[in-house]
């Protein structure tokens, strides 16, 4: 086994074939190393960034939301809805009504208030009535409104006395 060893190292020194000084080897380990870690800490820095400005929009939409005077006649149901806000549009506004029946509750979801001429987007400060005909004369549970730039996990609802 060591005759075999030697006949390569032989060969290889007639052949002119030397191998990278362990030196030089640590060198290129450690500069690929570094250059990887800039990549990864690159885009944690971007990935980062973008996850807080996410947030901090969304942070915006807390308590943005005040539902009052919920009341249903007839078939009409009608609800104040204010942007409790000072520097913050609400916008994409839409309504579930909510019923003891799913079906119903179903036939009555993401109903868009610029269609019952409802403000949208809904300016800071500012109050408006959402005025909706459910043409069922079964009274809902209550209302639920929400706006597309929070999501529906800031929504408000109020129940219908």
């Amino acid at each position: 086994m060591r005759d075999g060893l030697n006949f390569l190292r032989e060969e290889s020194h007639k052949l002119g074939m030397k191998g990278v000084s362990p030196l030089i080897a640590a060198i290129l380990l450690i500069a690929f190393t570094l250059a990887i870690a800039g990549i990864l800490g690159s885009w944690a820095t971007r990935f980062s960034q973008q996850g807080l400005e996410k947030n901090e929009e969304k942070e915006s939409c807390v308590g943005a939301l005040g539902l009052r005077s919920p009341s249903f006649s007839g078939t009409l149901l009608t609800v104040q809805v204010t942007n409790q806000k000072t520097n913050f549009n609400l916008s994409g506004m839409a309504a579930n009504v909510i019923y003891a029946n799913a079906t119903k509750t179903k036939a009555h979801s993401n109903i868009a208030m610029k269609d019952l001429n409802f403000m949208d987007p809904m300016p800071p400060g500012y109050n408006d009535w959402i005025v909706y005909d459910t043409k069922d004369s079964t009274k809902p549970l209550r209302v639920e409104v929400f706006a597309a730039n929070c999501g529906t996990s800031f929504s408000a609802d109020i129940a219908i006395p």
